[in-house]
C-alpha cells in the first residue's frame, strides 16, 4: 500500500540484490558441509530501490534473511536446503508483475512472500493465480488483495477494513467533533476514506474531505482551507502512504494548523512508523497518532523477543516494525506449511496454510476461509493493530504510548493534546 520516496540509507540496486541472494543461497551449509540436494526455492518481493518504499523494504528483506539462516541451521526442509530469491519491485506494479513471473518461471519458486505496496501486490497476485503458486502478502492492506478470492493468496497483515474501522472508532472515543480529511486519490486511499467516513457518520461526527494526487508534495491550499473554516476543525486525518505524507505533516505543523491544542493530527498509511519518519518531519511529528501493525511489547512472546534481539544485534537500529515482523513470519508460515504438507506441491502448501495454527512473532495465526465479506478469505483476522501517539521527538515506535484499543493502552488518555 505504501511508498517512501524520502531520504534513507542506500539500498542495494536490483542487479546486486538478485546476484547476492543467489550466491548466498546456493551454497547453504548444513551441519558444516554443503548439501548435495537441490534447494527448495522461495521468492520474496518488495521495494529495494526508489521510487518505492525501499527503506522499509530493505528492513523486510533483512527479516527474511534471518528466517532463512534459522531454517537452514535447523537442517532445511524435507531434507533439502532452502533458498530465497529476492526481487526488487521498486514499488511499481509493472515491475512487480515481471518479478513475479520471473520468480515462478525462471527461479522455480514454490511459494512467494513479501511486498509493501498494495497496487504492486494486486499486479503480482494475477501471476501467482495464473500459475497456482502460494503467495503470503506481508504488508499490503487493500481489501481487494484477498477479496478476489484467489486460493493462492493469503495475508498476514491487517486489511484496510480492519484498520480504518478501528481509526473511526478511536476518533469517536477521543471526542473529536469536526474532522478534516486529506486522502490520496487512489483505490486504497479512497476505500480507506470511505470506511472512516462511515464510522464518523454513525457516531454523528461532522467531516469534510479532499482527495489529492498521491505524489503531491505541496498541501498549502488544502491546509489553509481547513484552517480558515468556521466553525473550526479539531482534527486532521491524513490518509497518505505515498510521497506526500511527510510534506503534509510538516506543512500542517508549519502553518499552525495541527498538531495544536485546538487540533489533533493522525497519519494513516504506515509512513509514520517507517525508519525515515523523524528525519523527514522533525518537531512536526510530536503528538501525531498513527496505526502500528506490530504486537505491543506487553504482548510479545518468546519468539518475538528472540527475533527482536537478533534483528537489533545485526542491524543496530530500533525495534523492528510491524512490517518487518510480518516479513519474518511470512517466511516461517511458508516453512511451516511446507513441513506440514511434507511436499512442495502448491495445493498441499495451500491446504496446510488453511489449517495452520502456527505461532509466530505476531501471535497465533489462523486464516479465514469465509467468503463473506469477500476480503475475509485467507485473511489473518487476528492481525495485531494498535494506535500509538508520539509524545517526544525521535521517539521509537516501540516506546510511544499506545492509546487504542484500551486493552493494550499504556496511558490513561485516548489522545494527548500539546500543552496538556
Amino acid at each position: 500500500m505504501r511508498q517512501d520516496n524520502s531520504k534513507s540509507r542506500s539500498a542495494l540496486g536490483r542487479r546486486e540484490v538478485l546476484a547476492t541472494a543467489g550466491a548466498a543461497a546456493t551454497l547453504p551449509m548444513i551441519g558444516g558441509r554443503a548439501r548435495a540436494a537441490d534447494p527448495i526455492v522461495l521468492g520474496w518481493v518488495g521495494p529495494l530501490s526508489p521510487p518505492g518504499g525501499y527503506a522499509e523494504g530493505t528492513n523486510m528483506k533483512y527479516a527474511a534473511e534471518i528466517a532463512l539462516e534459522e531454517i537452514n541451521a535447523q537442517g532445511g526442509l524435507l531434507g533439502r536446503p532452502v533458498q530465497i530469491v529476492y526481487a526488487d519491485t521498486r514499488g511499481m506494479p509493472a515491475e512487480g508483475r515481471t518479478a513475479a513471473e520471473r520468480l515462478v518461471t525462471q527461479n522455480k519458486a514454490v511459494a512467494v512472500f513479501g511486498e509493501f505496496h498494495s497496487p504492486v501486490a494486486l499486479a503480482e497476485i494475477e501471476v501467482f493465480h495464473k500459475y497456482g503458486i502460494p503467495f503470503m502478502a506481508c504488508d499490503v492492506w487493500s481489501d481487494q488483495i484477498t477479496a478476489k478470492g484467489y486460493p493462492e493468496v493469503f495475508r498476514n497483515a491487517p486489511s484496510v477494513s480492519l484498520i480504518d474501522v478501528t481509526i473511526g472508532k478511536w476518533i469517536a472515543a477521543a471526542g473529536f467533533k469536526r474532522i478534516a480529511i486529506i486522502a490520496e486519490k487512489n483505490d486504497v486511499g479512497l476505500a480507506a476514506r470511505t470506511l472512516v467516513q462511515k464510522e464518523l457518520t454513525a457516531a454523528n461526527i461532522a467531516f469534510d474531505a479532499v482527495d489529492a494526487d498521491p505524489n503531491l508534495t505541496d498541501f498549502t491550499a488544502q491546509i489553509l482551507r481547513f484552517k480558515s473554516a468556521s466553525p473550526p476543525y479539531d482534527f486532521l486525518l491524513t490518509i497518505y502512504s505515498e510521497a506526500g505524507a511527510y510534506p503534509m505533516v510538516r506543512q500542517a505543523h508549519d502553518l499552525g494548523f495541527a498538531p495544536t491544542a485546538q487540533c489533533g493530527i493522525y497519519n494513516s498509511g504506515g509512513q509514520a512508523v517507517n525508519p525515515t519518519f523523524w528525519e523527514n518531519v522533525g518537531e512536526a511529528g510530536k503528538y501525531l497518532a498513527t496505526e502500528n501493525v506490530g504486537l505491543p511489547k506487553s504482548a510479545w512472546n518468546d519468539k518475538t523477543k528472540a527475533f527482536v534481539a537478533a534483528y537489533k544485534k545485526r542491524h543496530k537500529g530500533d525495534d523492528p516494525s510491524g512490517a518487518v515482523m510480518e516479513s519474518y513470519d511470512g517466511a516461517w508460515l511458508l516453512f511451516d506449511a511446507i513441513k506440514t504438507a511434507g511436499s512442495t506441491d502448491s495445493k498441499a502448501i495451500i491446504s496446510a496454510l488453511e489449517k495452520t495454527n502456527y505461532v509466530g512473532v505476531r501471535g497465533k495465526y489462523a486464516f479465514s476461509t469465509e467468503h463473506e465479506p469477500a476480503w475475509h478469505y485467507h485473511q489473518f483476522l487476528g492481525a495485531p493493530l494498535t494506535i500509538l501517539q508520539y509524545t517526544e521527538v525521535k521517539q521509537a515506535q516501540s516506546d510511544a504510548p499506545i492509546v487504542w484499543p484500551r486493552e493494550f493502552a499504556t496511558v490513561p488518555y485516548v489522545y494527548k493534546k500539546p500543552g496538556t
